[in-house]
């Protein structure tokens, strides 16, 4: 065999692949977390709201013989009523606003009759100010259209 033929592949020891192929699943997984951190930070707040929204709404819905609110001033004595029963207020009603929209002009006659009528019926009457569903990363339960539903079945 030609000697100039021959190709010589330099032999990398078994500890230096093992090295880089550590290294390579440490970046992945730093990755990962700090996406999922960064995702959290950024939809907490957002969460914190939809729950504070929906129980705001459930209270005032409770407490004003579920009549629809008008307005987040309104929504001002369900918030101290919640306060009076211990429940925490997760955002200020001051701050709502900017990551929550409502349709102050919701015929709540209607969506009762819709909850009842279907117990997997949706419905989009509080948002974020785009327009879409807000994320509610603790869980169902709070997310506050379906609060409203709920509550709407069996007030």
């Amino acid at each position: 065999m030609n000697r100039y033929l021959s190709s010589h592949r330099p032999h990398v020891p078994v500890w230096k692949r093992l090295l880089l192929a550590f290294v390579i699943l440490l970046i992945i997984v730093a990755s990962v977390i700090s996406y999922s951190i960064f995702k959290a930070w950024r939809l907490l707040p957002e969460s914190y709201a939809a729950w504070t929204t929906g129980n705001l709404m459930v209270e005032y819905l409770r407490t004003h013989t579920n009549q629809w609110p008008r307005s987040w001033e309104d929504l001002r004595s369900a918030t101290n009523s919640l306060l009076e029963k211990g429940m925490p207020i997760y955002v200020p009603l001051d701050r709502l606003p900017q990551f929550v929209k409502i349709d102050w002009q919701a015929d709540v006659g209607y969506l009762q009759q819709v909850a009842r009528s279907d117990s997997n019926a949706t419905i989009r009457v509080v948002t974020r100010l785009d327009g879409l569903p807000l994320r509610a990363v603790w869980g169902p339960n709070t997310e506050p259209n379906g609060k409203i539903m709920r509550y709407l079945q069996n007030p």
